[in-house]
């Protein structure tokens, strides 16, 4: 009774915990850790039924298969979850959850892979939740520091009120900068410098290190004369006040720390020399004075030998610790918390040594074989980032000197400089060959990789850095800023003011594709980064990611296997792989023909094998019937033979043995498959360009491939063809629903190329039975096309990011005499991303029929297909599917933003120009098209002279659009523009509340202003 009442009080608890679920979360999201627990114990508990082959008979025993323990099936698998959780409602969720899991495919399901799942899973949220943006978005600003005469700066420091960048060059020249790297003044050290005799020095001075002492508004600057030379900067005007000479070692770097709830309490000054000691002043009260002051009549510099400090005992007390390395002291660091000292050197035996300053505690001693040239620590994150020389940047426990945390590889050249920035959880590298690297602490991942551009480091040269090139300022001006020579560079840390908006971002970078998933109802989405994300559709949250795919290369093509299981991916230098995309998992490599990019993948699950076509102009062929065979040799022997004679951009299959090919060059080829022959030459490509076959052929002779040597049709800026030339054909799309049909006159094929699409039909002596051309604007191209399962509905996406939604079930479906050059109806249009739109994909979902787009503006978005847009993958708020109220619509992706403030306090626009920055600002182009007509007012052309005129016809149309009804169903959409156009008469009218602009090409190049554009209302 005991146990049964434990058992019912513990599902009553899980009941409990879940009865407050958020739909938008998935299952896996709201297991705790006791469930896991009673998880756990059921797997090893798990004792399964062999399974009977064959039954037993009086003369022979039955055939059986002994199950493995702890290996559930779904049935065993749902039965476990369901009482675990105490409720029954995620029995259908389940099936899709033993679904991901099944990552053998074998039909069970253990606790490794369930833990495998969910630790990805609670990575990625926890990723997602903590993460940070890449911290250089705006482009280096680099300057010239002509006081350096050519010598590079030693150290960079910050020094405030008011807040300034000063340089010190290796020959003590000190440049004084603002914080928007403008250049004040400068300062010499070596102007009139005579000994403490009144000689003339005669040997150079090399400036060692420099550092800012906020509380006294000192800069303190060590040279290789084995002195120290104290700076007031309290005023505009830089004098040097002390002059500490006589050192016994040549003093190399610096550091200083004080209380700073007490300024002018103890401060100390540490300073590690050549010998390998650490050398202490302890200044009293600094913000006093440093040393005590002689009374001279001629004022000047003061100077202080260093063998009579004693004399200076009330203002400071000095204090070595020897023998700390036995080598150079690179570095050195104070810890307050614990009154330690950090410092490096370049020997192998003491490379670092993490010291107590009363020499009580035990010192650590971190031993590499070329020792340690930099470092930063903080006490916060407790972390210790150490460079070298070995190329190889290292995190560490400061306490655990065996073994590092982390190694970092990336970097061709030694580590000279490293900064930790707490706030964004990085760490920034420097090192020789001037490239600065960003890390990520938690996932020991490298975020970004920035080449500066530095004069003297062009050419292949190895420029000359000073001590200490590089230093991070944190707030307000958050910065890094690394010299080399005589530059310096600023990198500004955080978001980019260049951005228009500041629109919710898919990827870091432009997308190549985004494809629906209806086996497992998620997404996937690639970008140029080699990234790879799994989303799920019904929330758009998150599933998974996996970076650096192909090795940093751009992924440029995806598709799923036929099983929907598996994912395939294509890439720039030519490589191919399949990936469970629910764990990230590479299962298969396939072999690359050549290092050219790779435009289509097509598995075919009859024969077992996947094609692949790309820049290589080969269609190559993949034995994939060996699914534990995990790299797949390529075969190029197609028995037709490799007919193209340019890069072949587009693939797709028609069951059961058609497939299609089109190229650069305009030509379309329709194989069959059984035989590997051609059925029909849609289109013959045009003779190669002579220039182009020349360049191919020089680049054949210098051994080099020439086929990735120009953007790919989702990077080219201009698409308009040039003259002479046929357009590219970008995209195959087989109809698949008419082809099962086997009409014979029907055109089951649609190629898109320079923005038309063209239909073809495979049969007959006539095959191109219609076209037109889909953009708004001349010389565009359509880059994406789709339909649904019943090929009822086309969607196309242009490179302007203009989404148009046709419908097809009655265009084009029998042979003509004369060409169809007319348009199908149109059901839907509007603006969708801010640039060129790379794939769209129809999502046919119990709940309904939607589109997702992806584009080259970094963002994959979702629409249902009357154009309302339901949210961004990656935006922070979820949706959920089921309730279109948590759907951004009625907004847009801009309309969702904060305004843009453009004007500065004190400027006034005019009411022309505010009222254009809004109609400008509104890229809601959405238009609803019903079988209604739009009735407007007619307004003569004397009244639309001024902007007063312009709103009384506003005013005017609302007042007859209140009056009148809108919908009148007569005639089709080409009607309606027509009469659009007649009662506009050339002019522009606005009309009411959530109103959404039009772009139509007949009407812009009738209109003769700018101000405002046509407007319909949602029902028009």
């Amino acid at each position: 009774m005991k146990a049964d009442s434990e058992e019912k009080e513990k599902t009553k608890s899980s009941v409990d915990d879940l009865s407050e679920k958020n739909t938008n979360i998935r299952l896996e999201e709201q297991i705790k850790v006791k469930h896991l627990h009673q998880l756990m114990e059921a797997f090893q508990m798990h004792e399964p039924e062999d399974i009977i082959i064959k039954k037993g008979t009086g003369y022979f025993p039955p055939k059986i298969t002994k199950r493995k323990p702890g290996c559930m099936n779904i049935e065993e698998f749902k039965n476990i979850v369901t009482k675990v959780l105490g409720t029954d409602e995620y029995e259908e969720y389940l099936e899709k959850l033993f679904t991901k899991l099944d990552t053998a495919s074998d039909g069970y399901v253990d606790w490794n892979e369930f833990c495998s799942y969910m630790l990805l899973l609670y990575r990625e949220n926890d990723y997602v939740l903590t993460k940070k943006e890449i911290p250089f978005l705006a482009e280096p600003k680099i300057k010239h520091i002509v006081q350096n005469r050519q010598e590079p700066s030693t150290k960079i420091i910050a020094i405030d009120n008011p807040a300034r960048f000063v340089t010190v060059s290796k020959e003590s020249a000190m440049s004084v900068w603002l914080p928007n790297m403008q250049f004040e003044k400068s300062f010499s050290l070596s102007e009139n410098d005579e000994e403490p005799t009144g000689q003339k020095r005669r040997f150079k001075m090399w400036v060692t290190d420099a550092i800012y002492m906020l509380n006294s508004h000192k800069i303190a600057i060590s040279s290789t004369s084995r002195d120290i030379r104290f700076f007031d900067v309290s005023t505009n005007h830089f004098f040097e006040e002390f002059h500490l000479y006589g050192i016994p070692d040549v003093p190399y770097c610096f550091d200083y720390h004080f209380n700073q709830k007490n300024p002018n309490g103890v401060s100390i000054l540490l300073f590690g020399v050549d010998s390998g000691a650490v050398h202490l002043l302890c200044f009293q009260k600094p913000v006093t004075q440093l040393f005590e002051m002689e009374f001279k009549s001629d004022g000047g510099v003061q100077k202080i030998y260093m063998q009579d400090l004693i004399q200076h005992r009330k203002w400071v007390h000095h204090s070595v610790i020897d023998e700390v390395h036995s080598d150079l002291i690179r570095q050195v660091m104070y810890v307050p918390d614990n009154d330690l000292i950090i410092s490096c050197c370049g020997s192998s035996n003491k490379s670092m040594v993490i010291s107590d300053i009363y020499g009580l505690k035990k010192s650590y001693v971190f031993k590499l074989d070329k020792g340690i040239e930099c470092f930063d620590f903080n006490k916060k994150l407790n972390t210790l980032a150490t460079g070298s020389a070995d190329h190889l940047l290292r995190l560490w426990n400061p306490y655990v000197p065996g073994k590092p945390v982390a190694v970092f590889q990336g970097h061709v050249t030694g580590v000279i400089a490293v900064k930790i920035d707490e706030k964004l959880l990085q760490v920034f590298s420097y090192s020789k060959d001037v490239v600065v690297k960003a890390w990520d602490i938690k996932e020991h991942t490298c975020l970004q990789t920035i080449v500066l551009k530095f004069p003297s480091s062009i050419h292949g040269h190895m420029p000359e850095h000073g001590q200490f090139p590089m230093h991070l300022q944190h707030s307000p001006q958050r910065a890094l800023l690394v010299t080399c020579n005589d530059y310096i560079s600023i990198l500004r840390l955080g978001q980019s003011n260049m951005a228009n908006h500041n629109t919710e971002e898919t990827h870091d970078t432009q997308l190549c594709s985004a494809i629906y998933n209806p086996f497992f109802k998620q997404a996937v989405t690639g970008c140029d980064s080699s990234t790879v994300a799994v989303w799920d559709i019904e929330t758009g949250s998150k599933s998974m990611t996996f970076s650096n795919a192909h090795g940093g290369e751009e992924i440029t093509c995806m598709t799923f296997d036929y099983t929907w299981r598996w994912l395939i991916t294509g890439a720039r230098n030519g490589t191919i792989k399949v990936w469970n995309f629910q764990n990230g998992h590479n299962l298969q490599c396939l072999e690359p023909v050549a290092e050219a990019e790779v435009t289509g993948v097509m598995p075919l699950a009859d024969r077992n094998i996947i094609l692949a076509v790309g820049w290589s102009r080969l269609i190559t062929s993949y034995d994939n019937s060996d699914p534990d065979n995990m790299y797949l040799k390529a075969t190029t022997a197609w028995k037709g033979g490799q007919l193209h004679q340019d890069d072949i951009l587009s693939i797709d299959f028609c069951p059961p043995n058609f497939l299609a090919t089109s190229s650069f060059d305009g030509e379309i080829i329709v194989w069959n498959l059984e035989t590997e022959k051609i059925f029909v030459r849609l289109n013959k490509g045009s003779p190669t360009n002579i220039f182009r076959r020349i360049e191919s052929m020089q680049t054949k002779s210098n051994n080099a491939t020439p086929m990735n040597s120009r953007p790919n049709s989702r990077h080219r800026k201009i698409h308009k063809v040039p003259k002479g030339q046929v357009a590219p054909v970008d995209k195959l799309l087989f109809l698949k629903a008419r082809a099962n049909v086997k009409n014979p006159d029907s055109a089951i094929l649609v190629s898109s190329g320079g923005g038309w699409l063209q239909w073809w039909c495979l049969y007959g002596a006539k095959n191109e039975l219609g076209c037109f051309y889909v953009p708004e604007l001349a010389d565009e191209s359509v880059l994406g096309v789709c339909t649904g399962p019943d090929n009822n509905m086309l969607v196309t996406g242009d490179t302007q990011g203009i989404v148009q939604v046709w419908k097809i079930s009655d265009y084009c479906v029998k042979s003509q005499e004369v060409r169809v050059e007319t348009k199908p109806p149109l059901e839907a249009i509007w603006q969708a991303h801010d640039s060129a739109i790379v794939s769209v994909d129809f999502v046919s979902h119990p709940l309904g029929d939607f589109i997702l787009t992806a584009s080259t503006d970094r963002t994959a978005r979702l629409w249902n297909i009357s154009g309302h847009y339901i949210g961004t993958l990656g935006q922070k708020s979820l949706w959920d599917l089921t309730n279109p109220s948590t759907w951004a619509h009625p907004e847009s992706p801009w309309t969702l933003q904060p305004k843009d403030v453009s004007a500065v306090e004190g400027d006034s626009l005019s009411m022309e120009e505010t009222e254009s920055k809004r109609v400008n600002s509104s890229h809601t182009y959405v238009k609803e098209l019903t079988n209604e007509k739009l009735v407007l007012p007619s307004v003569t052309e004397s009244k639309m002279t001024d902007i007063t005129d312009i709103r009384s016809s506003v005013e005017t149309c609302l007042g007859h659009k209140a009056e009148k009804e809108l919908a009148r169903k007569k005639q089709d959409r080409h009607d309606r523009w027509k009469i659009l156009e007649k009662s506009v008469s050339n002019r522009h009218h606005v009309l009411e509340n959530s109103v959404r602009p039009i772009r139509h090409s007949s009407l812009q190049k009738s209109l003769k202003w700018n101000f405002p554009k046509i407007f319909l209302s949602h029902n028009g």
